[in-house]
């Protein structure tokens, strides 16, 4: 893991939709839990995971480091250290940019059309520019699950300036400076942004939430992309199975999950506690991480797969789900007399098949325009999936 001196072929990995598509699902009906104040969502059982949903987004964001890495890495080794620069970020903004260009102008024409007379400009320019997440007043005002939309963009940026470095630095380097700066960034915050009960915790929330603050979940997934390009799967396959490597790595995900889940329980206020607000989401990154890995390493028979495919397909068009349910939820919360428990499975589908017609006829038909589907693109690039189908590998980061 230390240089990448070649390039090491890294194949599609389908498990990380279905992983893309449970976070998407999770954060929608964590937010009609939220939306509704539905106090009669099961409290045990494995529904609950849903109670804390927004950890979906904290799985995104090791995905996306994950994923952007390899695709990264790919392209210096097919253009070198300077050249990609440009074709790696124009395929990014062409992934990211239209849909969420699309649902804001639905947001504000249908949902709250009252924004075009207040500071529009500004705000609706933020969100263009994808800085939207660094203003208070401007934080989730226009369909506010893009928040993470521009911290995407922003550690875009930051793989494309810094691609080389992190591709060739000693990993406990690389996991140092990230770690350190999340840490030190939401320390600061606990600092500057004391917690106030009675006005709730949103300040907090953005201040920590910030690139800087997240950058320990996405140091996870690109250590992750290294060690999957480095010579040690090579060299320990050949004394481990699949099987064997698979079993052994969901069972350290299930302990890392477990762990992880517990501390939060016993914390759930979260925001009120400096240390939690500081090192927590360094506890997610990490057990995610080890879910991710278990993920690649998972074996599966072709038919499997194909069996599979519906919920594979929920993550194919995961962005799509992100970027429509806040719409979705906020239109059928005018409804009278609908309650959450007819609301969740209306929005599901309501949200699934706007998904759908947005990757099918929108975002799906201007990649091919832009070229962000043809076939040099690295860890994008159309390869052969385990079932014989053809599928594009990383296309989105949602």
């Amino acid at each position: 893991m230390n240089q990448v001196s070649k390039p090491v072929s890294v194949d599609y990995f389908p498990a990380i939709d279905l992983l893309r598509g449970f976070a998407a699902i999770s954060v929608v009906v964590y937010h009609f839990i939220e939306h509704y104040q539905w106090k009669a969502f099961p409290v045990e059982g494995w529904l609950t995971w849903f109670r804390i949903g927004w950890m979906g987004v904290d799985l995104f964001f090791v995905i996306s480091g994950f994923v952007i890495a390899l695709a990264v890495f790919s392209n210096i080794d097919k253009y070198g250290p300077q050249r990609f620069r440009l074709r790696f970020m124009r395929k990014r903004f062409v992934r990211i940019a239209p849909l969420h260009y699309l649902t804001l102008v639905v947001f504000v024409l249908f949902i709250t059309p009252e924004l075009l007379y207040q500071n529009f400009f500004v705000n609706f320019a933020a969100h263009l520019a994808f800085v939207h997440n660094l203003n208070f007043g401007l934080h989730g005002a226009i369909n506010g699950a893009n928040w993470s939309i521009a911290t995407e963009m922003q550690f875009y940026i930051l793989v494309t300036l810094t691609a080389p470095w992190l591709m060739s630095v000693k990993p406990w380097k690389l996991a140092i400076a990230f770690f350190g700066i999340a840490w030190a960034w939401r320390y600061g915050v606990t600092m500057l942004i004391p917690f106030d009960s009675a006005n709730g915790t949103f300040r907090i929330f953005i201040a920590a939430t910030q690139l800087p603050g997240m950058l320990d979940e996405f140091a996870v997934g690109i250590l992750l992309a290294r060690l999957v390009r480095s010579e040690l799967p090579r060299k320990f396959g050949k004394y481990l199975t699949n099987n064997l490597v698979f079993v052994a790595s969901a069972a350290i995900a299930a302990i890392a999950l477990s762990s992880m889940l517990t501390c939060f329980w016993h914390y759930a206020t979260f925001w009120e506690y400096p240390m939690m607000v500081v090192l927590f989401r360094s506890a997610i990154g990490i057990s995610f991480a080890c879910v991710v890995f278990a993920a690649i390493s998972v074996q599966l028979p072709g038919m499997a797969w194909k069996i599979l495919l519906p919920v594979t397909w929920l993550g194919t068009i995961s962005y799509g789900i992100y970027l429509w349910h806040l719409p979705v939820l906020l239109s059928l919360q005018r409804v009278s007399g609908l309650t959450a428990e007819r609301a969740l499975p209306m929005g599901l589908v309501i949200t699934v098949l706007l998904a759908a017609a947005s990757w099918y006829l929108f975002e799906k038909p201007v990649l091919r325009r832009f070229g962000s589907l043809s076939s040099d693109d690295g860890a994008s690039s159309v390869t052969k999936t385990p079932g014989g189908s053809v599928s594009t590998g990383v296309t989105n980061s949602m």
